[in-house]
């Protein structure tokens, strides 16, 4: 169980406590995090987030491909996680 965010905050119930997350909702604020961290942010892990933050200043016909591989690597830590298909809007 995972405390629960919202918008980047810590949600908290009517009483002022801290709400938590399990399962699927879990499983999705983790995947929502390590997509919007820039990586290499994070001092203690390296490793955590996402390159999506870059994509702008890629050439249009290159970014889908790039967005690909910078989910691909932010979510390769995440078991039980299968990425159908990446697509840029």
């Amino acid at each position: 169980m995972e405390l629960k965010l919202s918008e980047g905050r810590y949600v908290s119930s009517d009483k002022g406590l801290l709400e938590s997350v399990s399962g699927r909702e879990e499983r999705l604020q983790r995947i929502m995090c390590r997509l919007a961290a820039r990586r290499g942010a994070f001092l203690p892990m390296p490793d955590f987030g996402s390159r999506l933050h870059s994509l702008t200043s890629l050439k249009p016909s290159a970014r889908e491909a790039a967005a690909r591989q910078a989910v691909h690597e932010a979510l390769a830590e995440e078991e039980g996680v299968e990425i159908i298909s990446v697509k840029c809007a």
